[in-house]
């Protein structure tokens, strides 16, 4: 009997093991505004999180990034895209969503990670059905050089796509590991 809780403790050590090992790295963003510094220069930047209410039953998230230099704010685009909101994408009348966005912070560095559900290679599989996600890293970076382009801007720095296949791309993003993007 009293071999049986050592065992016992120690087998769930070792199976908890690789779940605890993987760090929370989720930015959680209030409604409205949230001060925080994302390119550590030492000056709180400007997230604004705000629901798209267009009269469905599913409005959408969306989500606004301002840096602040000295007195100037400035706007980031959306990359692969001509604006300036990220938004997500929920099927018409499902709760399904298809397409989503968070920040998260790793090795101390600030980084938009894009999930959307994946279609597969030939653009053929129905998102309606449980997919694989296609997750895209992002990092901030800053130009100065090149008239007439953003002064901050998301530079692409890795995808990787999920082995599992998730109804949502939310239960996707619970599964995030930052360090599978190449």
């Amino acid at each position: 009997m009293n071999l049986k809780m050592p065992f016992i403790m120690l087998t769930a050590m070792l199976i908890s093991l690789p779940v605890s090992s993987q760090a929370d790295t989720r930015i959680y963003l209030n409604k409205g505004l949230t001060n925080l510094d994302l390119n550590n220069d030492g000056i709180p930047d400007a997230v604004f999180a705000a629901t798209y209410d267009n009269n469905t039953s599913h409005p959408g998230e969306t989500l606004n990034i301002f840096i602040r230099q000295g007195k100037n704010w400035f706007i980031v685009p959306v990359p692969d895209d001509d604006g300036f909101t990220w938004t997500d994408f929920r099927l018409s009348a499902s709760a399904l969503k298809i397409s989503g966005t968070e920040l998260h912070r790793y090795k101390g560095r600030v980084y938009l990670i894009r999930a959307n559900k994946y279609a597969g290679s030939s653009g053929s599989v129905d998102v309606t059905d449980k997919s694989r996600v296609r997750f895209s890293l992002f990092r901030l970076e800053e130009n100065t050089d090149d008239p007439g382009t953003s002064v901050f801007f998301w530079d692409p720095a890795g995808v990787y796509i999920t082995k599992q296949s998730f109804d949502d791309v939310d239960d996707a993003f619970k599964t995030l590991d930052i360090e599978k993007f190449r």
